[in-house]
């Protein structure tokens, strides 16, 4: 598969219309606006028998700008090709998806397929801005739908009802560990490991750090956000048990002021404390994986994709390569859900048609692409996980393709679905233990009061 520029990419769509380009790929793992209010209260359902597509069907396609968007421009103009339906794709800054998903649906402007992300993803559906797709799934599933990973469809329903289908799938914020190998080997350390242990990499990680030049030991991507901590924290615990979880698993509660947590946050705040982890000043361009691509950092936790961003940045800088999270104490693997998916304005005209483009956005080929032309993750199928492609821009994706396989731990999603509000309180609350401004003992409590008050609100 050829690689497309952005000006081939342009010449070749001259009938796939083109918006707004602006940066999104890194809004992707930021916080997103405060919801726009909403209109419509209840999901919308299709027919039990969803109409055949008609002749005349023009699609407005909702996409990220690019390089997140990139494989919907392609896709978009491929179905245009394969299928005689026109797709018009509109490109969105990521950081105004939701609120303008929102506002286009009040006034009638929203496109028919359009994208999200678990942020605001349940919320939309409540407020019915998305078609529910049970019907479909049943009278025209997407081709071979088994290798869809199911705990992935099923993290991406809500009351037992579907909605999209999936784009980039993370395993964990935190789950694939990159290391620096010039700074260990300088060091006399041995490099980690598969089933290393957290105690393990707190050696690893003191050892290799030199405070006095600058060398961090640690870091990690959003160690303030919700899915991004449970991602460490369920690595803690019983591997049955689920006294990692920041959230219980109906959503309702926030237990971080406990003794599984109060272990889990002192050892990273004195990480911090010691100058082993980063802190927000320490960063570069507000982002830890730069202080590790420059060569400032023995070692940093990130997605999977971060592991090929890292290798495509270091290339004759050093050495380095990556392994899965640490296991925790009891030999857990903590892993947290997270990612992207395509939905169905519930107002479209056209319902079959874009459940037909829905369907080739989630495809095999669409998820290979993400990866080898994206640049970003693979979608929700199996097969795009472990194709030699994929595999060859980075091994860790195969090797994460199993605790895919065996099943994600869901997004720590409230029951209320106001996850930006809940993730935004975490993030103020957190980040004056992990900067040092309050111990964990002290305000813990705090955090715990912070987050409930909003996890106790009716939803949406």
């Amino acid at each position: 598969m050829s690689k497309l520029t952005r000006r081939q990419i342009l010449r070749g769509a001259a009938t796939v219309g083109m918006g707004a380009v602006g940066a999104g790929l890194l809004a992707a793992c930021q916080s997103a606006p405060t919801p726009a209010p909403a209109a419509a209260p209840k999901p919308a359902e299709p027919a039990a028998k969803p109409n055949a597509p008609a002749s005349n069907a023009e699609l407005k396609l909702q996409a990220s700008v690019v390089p997140l968007g990139l494989m919907a421009i392609e896709f978009g103009k491929r179905f245009q090709q394969d299928k005689g339906i026109k797709v018009t794709v509109e490109e969105t800054i990521y950081a105004e998806i939701e609120q303008k998903t929102q506002t286009g649906f009040i006034s009638g402007t929203l496109q028919d397929v359009v994208y999200g992300h678990h942020r605001w993803l349940f919320t939309n559906f409540l407020k019915g801005i998305y078609l529910a797709i049970d019907n479909y799934l049943k009278s025209s599933p997407p081709e071979n739908y088994a290798d869809i990973f199911p705990s992935v469809m099923a993290s991406n329903s809500l009351d037992g009802k579907n909605f999209s289908l999936p784009d980039v799938v993370h395993p964990g914020g935190n789950i694939a560990v990159s290391y620096n190998k010039n700074i260990l080997k300088e060091k006399g350390l041995a490099e980690p490991k598969a089933g290393w242990t957290f105690d393990d990499w707190t050696k690893l990680a003191r050892a290799a750090a030199d405070p006095k030049k600058g060398i961090f030991g640690m870091t990690l991507e959003g160690d303030n956000s919700l899915h991004y901590y449970s991602n460490i924290s369920r690595s803690f615990g019983e591997k049955a048990g689920r006294d990692g979880w920041l959230l219980d698993e109906e959503g309702k509660k926030i237990s971080f002021n406990s003794a599984m947590h109060k272990e889990v946050g002192e050892w990273y705040a004195q990480l911090k404390a010691d100058k082993i982890a980063t802190r927000i000043a320490d960063l570069i361009d507000k982002q830890s994986v730069n202080v590790f691509t420059a060569g400032l950092a023995a070692t940093h936790g990130g997605t999977v994709n971060s592991v090929a961003t890292a290798l495509a940045k270091t290339a004759g800088k050093f050495d380095m390569d990556a392994v899965l999270l640490p296991v925790g104490p009891k030999g857990r693997q903590g892993t947290c859900y997270s990612g992207n998916q395509w939905m169905i304005n519930a107002k479209t005209k056209y319902p079959a048609e874009s459940w037909e483009l829905l369907k080739y956005l989630a495809s095999t080929e669409a998820g290979v692409y993400l990866v080898t032309e994206g640049k970003v993750q693979p979608n929700g199928r199996k097969s795009a996980w472990a194709d030699p492609r994929v595999t060859k821009v980075n091994r860790m994706f195969g090797i994460a393709t199993d605790l895919i396989v065996a099943g994600v731990e869901k997004f720590p999603m409230p029951n209320n679905t106001r996850f930006t509000e809940a993730n935004n309180a975490f993030a103020a609350e957190v980040d004056q233990i992990w900067e040092g401004g309050k111990k964990w003992a002290d305000h813990a409590p705090e955090v715990d009061k912070k987050v409930q008050a909003i996890l106790d609100l009716a939803r949406p």
